[in-house]
């Protein structure tokens, strides 16, 4: 009778504990926090114990050439470069929407339309963070350990130099970064690797300490993660509308 009794409780599940994708979904947001939270350690041990030695160090035996190449490098960062150019691809895929148009990749033009639409409200938002932070923290750049001897933090709102966490140029990097890779999977090690050298160029060309660059990259990725399925599931159909009617239907 108990082999009986324990066989037919074998295919029921307890009603109270999560199976399915439910369970995949608490397991994902469980890694996903982990995660968050070795990434918040990590950064402050940064800030302990690694960004003024290595800031030193940069400034006593990075050569010249280097410094410049970096300078190049850190252009990839610079939101100026690429505000206009992700509005124009956003119209452009909207036009192709309202075509019928087909694109040769995979999702055509409205994963496109979806993407871009990401890639602005993650800039957005993480835009607003990092602007609080950089006002509220009021870090002072490298520039005034080595000009005044000053480290640390300043008054909040002082303004420059005291602006130097976090770093505007790498939340622009690794926005643009993990919006791509998230649309579009195939191409996340290559903007990945082009978001670190610009998080690099920051550290190198002393503008920025490594904690500052390494708590944008949180910033992006986490905004581009909290936002991603309500702009890329295809059961919402509004980013593939025009923007006056993303609040009529769903």
């Amino acid at each position: 009778m108990d082999k009986t009794a324990n066989r037919a409780g074998a295919g029921h599940a307890d009603p109270a504990s999560p199976s399915g994708p439910s369970r995949r979904r608490l397991d994902r947001r469980t890694r996903w926090l982990a995660g968050w939270a070795l990434a918040v350690l990590g950064i402050a041990c940064l800030a302990m114990f690694v960004d003024l030695p290595l800031t030193r160090y940069l400034q006593a035996n990075v050569p010249s050439g280097v410094d410049l190449a970096f300078e190049w490098i850190g252009e990839i960062g610079d939101s100026d470069n690429y505000s206009w150019i992700v509005l124009l691809v956003y119209i452009g895929a909207l036009i192709g929407l309202a075509r019928g148009a087909s694109g040769a990749w995979i999702g055509g033009y409205a994963r496109v339309a979806r993407g871009a639409l990401l890639l602005m409200a993650a800039w957005i938002a993480g835009g607003i963070v990092v602007g609080v932070l950089k006002k509220v923290v009021a870090r002072a750049r490298p520039e005034m350990y080595f000009e005044h001897g000053f480290y640390g933090l300043g008054e909040a709102f002082a303004g420059k130099p005291f602006n130097s966490f976090p770093s505007s140029h790498t939340l622009t990097a690794f926005v643009l970064a993990a919006a791509i890779a998230a649309t579009a999977p195939r191409l996340r090690w290559a903007v990945y690797t082009l978001a670190v050298l610009a998080a690099v160029s920051r550290v190198v060309n002393l503008d920025h300490f490594a904690s500052d660059v390494a708590t944008s990259a949180l910033i992006a990725v986490t905004a581009v993660h909290l936002l991603k399925a309500r702009f890329l599931d295809e059961r919402y159909r509004w980013p593939e509308r025009l923007p006056w009617q993303w609040f009529g239907r769903r």
